[in-house]
């Protein structure tokens, strides 16, 4: 089970700082035959904020760009949530839907209404889904289960598509049961390497402490290392997973990247995954009740450095089984270069809230279900009557943080004009994944 090498990455994270144009030139040549070491790894992270950094970035984004074009061709795959719940039995202090938050409104929606935004999003050509419940343990315990079921004909092997989710760490039985279910894989990210970091950010509930098979919280349980080892749990039980962490939320950014390419090197080595591992790049936003937003001070400029941290990931995992995810959580802009530089996967329509797509996705059913829709969800805000419009603009309040959002064409249009194309796997083709 995975361990953070804690003297090994910090060794290297304080080893030389910044490097002269002419050595970074060099290194990048060597990285077009070979992955980053570590000291190069910490070397470039060291030219941020330096008169160089825009120099070496550009060159760092270059020489990622050929390195994807070799591995990956000019396609990506897309994926995009179907939050389910938004209610959390965990508190971390950057999170919108932390447990204490009482500003925040709570949702949680039907099998109904999430198999009407499920097949809004397949036919607008966007492969994976990744079913959300965050630290709602009712949610995972008993809405999941039944969900994954209701929706695995959709996801044949035989199509290439994945049925993902994302929730708390989970025991090796619990991503076994779910399995078992129909999913394909888990996304989870670690936040932070460092857990004297982790545990002053996180501090209640499940995230915290850790769960047993029955769905209880572990008194005095280890939420760090529980969480850590989860990719070790869930491929062993046979899915599909994931890794990354916060940027900018360790003040040593250089420290949270080395051990993100360090964890994703050990599950490669160790389970040589048939699908890619997936190295995610979250990052906080404001959240929709500002005057609760307790996010730590950002100690990076996310939008300017998002396409070179995604870079330095692909360059450092080069010869690997990986794709690397930019998200939506940045401009579209920073988003895009990411995808042109790195990105091998990547949300497009994208909304953090339950129930997010519903007016959109309700367009295309029968009057009837929409109808019934639209007052089931009435009911659960307190019995309002309400139209589409105020829907929407009610739906936006249970959103984890504010998003970038575009409709996934919007999105296909722009990869195109950057020369990327949206790969299609509703057929049992994939992207090359070495």
């Amino acid at each position: 089970m995975y361990q953070v090498p804690v003297d090994e990455l910090a060794a290297a994270s304080n080893s030389a700082v910044g490097m002269a144009l002419t050595d970074a030139s060099y290194i990048l040549d060597e990285a077009q035959h070979r992955p980053l070491l570590p000291s190069e790894i910490r070397g470039f992270i060291g030219m941020i904020n330096t008169p160089d950094f825009s120099t070496i970035k550009s060159m760092v984004l270059d020489c990622s760009a050929g390195v994807r074009a070799k591995k990956y061709g000019h396609s990506v795959v897309t994926v995009s949530p179907v939050e389910v719940s938004n209610r959390c039995a965990s508190n971390c202090d950057f999170c919108g839907w932390r447990a204490d938050n009482a500003q925040m409104g709570r949702l949680i929606i039907d099998e109904e209404m999430v198999d009407i935004q499920t097949q809004y999003l397949l036919e607008k050509g966007i492969d994976d889904i990744e079913l959300v419940g965050g630290d709602d343990m009712q949610f995972v315990r008993d809405a999941l289960p039944v969900l994954l079921r209701r929706l695995q004909s959709r996801f044949p092997a035989s199509s290439g598509r994945q049925l993902l989710f994302s929730t708390m760490a989970l025991t090796e039985q619990q991503y076994r049961n779910l399995a078992t279910c129909g999913a394909d894989g888990m996304i989870s990210w670690q936040e932070t390497y460092d857990e004297t970091l982790y545990n002053k950010h996180i501090s209640r509930g499940p995230k915290s402490r850790g769960i047993d098979d029955d769905f209880r919280i572990v008194k005095n349980g280890n939420g760090f290392l529980f969480r850590l080892q989860s990719q070790d749990r869930a491929a062993k039980a046979g899915l599909n997973v994931s890794v990354g962490s916060m940027l900018g939320l360790h003040k040593d950014v250089a420290f949270d990247v080395l051990a993100t390419v360090h964890h994703a090197r050990y599950l490669c080595r160790t389970y040589a995954p048939v699908r890619p591992l997936i190295v995610g790049m979250p990052t906080w936003n404001k959240l929709t009740t500002p005057e609760t937003d307790n996010r730590p001070e950002q100690v990076l400029d996310i939008e300017e450095c998002f396409s070179f941290v995604a870079s330095l990931y692909l360059l450092a995992l080069s010869d690997l089984n990986v794709w690397v995810f930019p998200t939506c959580r940045v401009s579209m802009e920073s988003h895009l270069e990411a995808v042109r530089a790195a990105g091998a996967y990547t949300s497009t329509e994208v909304k953090t809230g339950p129930g997010g797509y519903l007016v959109d996705a309700l367009r295309n059913v029968k009057p009837q279900l929409r109808q019934a829709t639209i007052e089931n969800v009435c009911g659960e805000l307190a019995g309002e009557k309400i139209n589409g419009n105020v829907l929407l603009k009610r739906l936006q309040f249970f959103e984890q943080f504010q998003h970038y959002h575009y409709t996934h064409e919007e999105f296909v249009r722009a990869l195109e004009a950057a020369g990327i194309s949206v790969a299609r796997r509703a057929r049992p083709v994939d992207l090359p994944a070495v």
